[in-house]
């Protein structure tokens, strides 16, 4: 297994109600996925969220507040995290409704700072 599979592994284990977690290039395709998404397509959720990762950059732009570090949606049936890792990528973190969004971002937060290194 490789070291981005083991991470996203490392993720799921410990993160309650997690669904599936990919490592995704900010063009919105996943490079690396682990997890169930029970008939959703992880590569539709991705492409989305980048979508949103763009809104979020261009006001990031016009308040002058830096590079964006996190997008996250909440609905009725699901949560889902994006968190930079680099530049060009990020980790998506699809919860169910029960899921931890706490400790999702702080696991999100710390895989993120080991990646990076194997991704600059």
């Amino acid at each position: 297994m490789g070291s981005f599979a083991e991470a996203l592994r490392g993720i799921s284990d410990r993160v309650h109600g997690t669904r599936a977690v990919s490592l995704v290039g900010a063009d919105g395709i996943p490079v690396e996925t682990w997890g169930s998404t029970e008939g959703l397509s992880m590569e539709t959720v991705a492409a989305e969220m980048a979508g949103l990762l763009r809104a979020a950059r261009n006001a990031a732009t016009a308040a002058r507040s830096g590079p964006v570090r996190e997008v996250a949606t909440v609905a009725d049936g699901a949560i889902t995290v994006l968190s930079r890792v680099t530049g060009e990528y990020y980790l998506l973190l699809l919860l169910g409704r029960e899921g931890n969004l706490g400790r999702g971002r702080f696991e999100l937060r710390k895989a993120a700072a080991a990646l990076e290194k194997e991704l600059l």
